[in-house]
């Protein structure tokens, strides 16, 4: 599945204007390593791997048996208006408070003129590839791990100026024309699954709910997903986020929200909507009850409020995957479309009787 960034623009805004004039071939990988101070003779016999999806990501593996990420902005995402600003700042901040660096790989060289960042990668078998079909994925060591993770960002920066806002664009689409509805890059798939998503009361309303309680207060990440983390099984397990283009100043319960949808989504995906209970209060299993509560011992997140946030995102973030999944796929009619929109809305009719279980996993036990 792409990442696809899903947003929606007030009646009579236009979307900002692509600058291809202003766009520069950002510096080849070899440059960058250099720059990052790696030792010329292992750049020069790095063999390098291109792995890119919208943007332009190398890996490098050098003969001493170190390797190394470079992601960096291509011309047809600078055309649609993408950048790193926000994954550059993430990894700027992470540099001076300790207590983010623990959530993000480890950044050895940032160019946010040029629009590089260049980290040290991670063993293949720590990527979510190599673990989402394991059995039990994910086990409750993992799911703690996300949780603590998830607490140390938000709790490091509440109050921190931030100079993006995260998206979640997603919850307003009920209220958005469908001409100022920006959905990946144009596709009409996406479009068509939105209108569905619209028409449909019970998902329609629960959008609105969470575009009426949402509480922006910190850096949040806006992509949480296990496709998007390092899973150190340990012991003890560790987990770090990358991808972090989205990012910006947002409610912390998006990301914990998003983190259930996509727990949940991996076993639709792989079995389809009847392969999780009929009851959403049953979604919340050992794994998920382990990832609230490592969660709400990081930051103080146990009130009925951040319960109803955390709920109702979770719903949004289900149906911000189906419309990955309908871009990625380009077919708004492709089972797996069907089935997340067939969880999302079980989950939106039961979110009243979901959010007291919430609330019990977030509450510390005495």
């Amino acid at each position: 599945m792409i990442a696809t960034d899903v947003a929606a623009r007030p009646a009579g805004r236009a979307a900002p204007p692509a600058e291809p004039g202003s766009w520069r071939e950002p510096p080849e990988p070899r440059a960058v390593l250099r720059a990052a101070g790696v030792e010329e003779a292992g750049i020069a016999a790095a063999r390098l791997e291109d792995l890119s999806r919208s943007h332009s990501v190398t890996l490098a593996a050098l003969p001493d048996g170190s390797a190394y990420v470079v992601k960096r902005v291509s011309r047809d995402a600078h055309a649609a208006g993408r950048s790193l600003a926000a994954e550059l700042y993430a990894y700027r901040l992470a540099s001076w408070r300790p207590e983010l660096a623990s959530v993000l790989p480890t950044a050895v060289h940032l160019d946010e003129r040029r629009q590089v960042v260049a980290l040290l990668a991670v063993p293949v078998e720590h990527l979510y590839p190599a673990q989402c079909l394991l059995p039990g994925f994910p086990s409750v060591d993992l799911a703690e791990a996300l949780g603590r993770a998830l607490g140390s960002l938000h709790a490091a920066t509440a109050g921190v100026p931030l100079l993006t806002v995260a998206g979640c664009g997603v919850v307003h689409l009920p209220d958005t024309p469908e001409e100022d509805r920006l959905i990946g890059e144009g596709s009409a798939a996406a479009l068509a699954v939105t209108r569905a998503i619209v028409a449909d009361a019970v998902l329609a309303a629960t959008l609105r709910r969470a575009a009426a309680v949402l509480r922006p207060s910190c850096l949040v990440h806006a992509d949480v997903k296990w496709d998007n983390a390092v899973l150190d099984p340990g012991p003890p397990a560790r987990v770090t986020l990358f991808d972090w283009e989205l990012s910006g100043y947002g409610d912390p319960a998006w990301d914990v929200g998003a983190a259930l949808a996509d727990t949940v989504s991996l076993a639709v995906r792989l079995h389809g909507a009847q392969s999780v209970p009929a009851d959403a209060v049953e979604w919340l299993d050992p794994p998920a009850r382990a990832l609230l509560a490592a969660y709400a011992a990081r930051t103080p997140a146990a009130d009925h409020g951040f319960a109803e946030r955390v709920s109702v995102c979770w719903v949004a973030r289900m149906l911000h995957l189906a419309l990955e999944c309908a871009s990625s796929a380009d077919d708004s009619d492709h089972p797996v479309v069907r089935d997340l929109l067939e969880t999302a809305h079980r989950l939106a009719a039961q979110c009243d009787a979901v959010l007291p279980a919430v609330l019990r996993a977030l509450t510390p036990k005495e």
